[in-house]
């Protein structure tokens, strides 16, 4: 029995480290060191093969989306550095769009570069983030937990909208654009558009990704490769914690406690997830969240989606790291955290 704790502890620990280098300028080191001592840890106590990090994604049907996702932050690591992009329309409304096409990751840092301020670039950031809510393109939370439940989607869809309303970025947020970036926000827009065809994906990013490469080449910015690095270090961890034990111990607690606490226990389940996901990270929450509700075959699967899935959505950080800004950002995030337990918690009584 201790070996199986200790395994359960060793494995999930890096996670949770992860979390708190997620604020600091070397975290990606940091991540790198996190990464390799947990995966050596887990292969020494014998819990961890190296190849179930490529079995269990494929074994729960992940594969797919972790790999669109790492593809998805490339690309807006990549646009980043044409600069201010010509995007026509309310900043609000724009911010929403790209982050229902795009993910919340690939447009906060795309719309990073446009922001005249830090709090202009968190509000426009967080407005992204709600518009992840909309669709599912490339935001975690919903590409690994809602896919194939449509219930979800549409319980979400009203709370991404409020979201970005709640955030509600102003035209004196954004930079004016230059007129040479035109070529470069066509490219995204058909990109985006691209996307969305069924089976198309991945190409449109790749074209994409070469596309804008090759337009990058007059250097106007930096590539940031630290947030593709983390989204992928990130889901090893989670694996690492999925193959430790810990989902199957999170589904069983919560299986023990589901009656017990009625209506009010998805709200807390939502403000538990969030929680977790500021101090882990979006990507690696939803691999885990997954893993878990693999395993909680005995709940209502539907309501328990439904909160966890929001609690993850809106309790990354990552789209203000992705955007520079997470101080100025703080108030507004904690208030959207706010607004996402209220309204599972009004989806619960109903």
């Amino acid at each position: 029995m201790e070996a199986v704790v200790m395994g359960i502890v060793v494995c999930s620990a890096p996670l949770v480290l992860l979390g708190l280098m997620a604020g600091w300028r070397w975290r990606l080191a940091a991540a790198v060191v996190i990464a390799v001592g947990g995966l050596s840890a887990g292969v020494g106590l014998g819990v961890l093969g190296f190849s179930d990090l490529w079995v269990v994604p494929t074994g729960v049907e992940m594969d797919d989306a972790l790999i669109l996702i790492v593809m998805w932050c490339i690309f807006g690591s990549i646009a980043r550095t044409a600069g201010p992009l010509s995007i026509p329309g309310p900043p609000w409304l724009m911010a929403m769009v790209m982050g229902a096409t795009l993910g919340e990751v690939p447009a906060a840092s795309i719309l990073s570069a446009g922001a005249s301020t830090p709090k202009g670039a968190a509000r426009l950031a967080l407005a992204a983030a709600g518009g992840g809510m909309v669709g599912r393109m490339g935001d975690p939370a919903l590409l690994i937990l809602a896919a194939g439940h449509p219930l979800v989607m549409a319980c979400l869809a009203p709370l991404g909208i409020l979201c970005a309303l709640l955030a509600r970025p102003r035209s004196e947020d954004v930079v004016q654009p230059e007129a040479a970036n035109t070529v470069r926000t066509w490219l995204v827009a058909v990109v985006a558009l691209a996307a969305m065809v069924p089976g198309a994906t991945v190409w449109a990013l790749l074209v994409g990704i070469v596309g804008l490469s090759v337009m990058a080449g007059d250097r106007r910015g930096h590539v940031d490769l630290v947030t593709p690095a983390w989204q992928l270090i990130g889901v090893l961890m989670a694996l690492l914690a999925i193959v430790g034990g810990l989902a199957e111990q999170i589904a069983t607690g919560l299986e023990m406690v589901a009656e017990l606490a009625g209506w009010m226990g998805l709200p807390a389940l939502t403000a538990i997830a969030a929680l977790c996901t500021a101090m882990s990270d979006s990507t690696a929450m939803a691999v885990l969240n997954s893993g878990l509700l693999d395993r909680a075959v005995s709940l209502r699967s539907d309501d328990l989606r439904i909160a966890l899935t929001a609690g993850v959505a809106v309790g990354g950080l990552a789209p203000l790291f992705a955007a520079g800004s997470v101080r100025a950002g703080l108030r507004l995030w904690l208030a959207q955290i706010l607004l996402a337990i209220v309204w599972v918690g009004v989806w619960a009584c109903l």
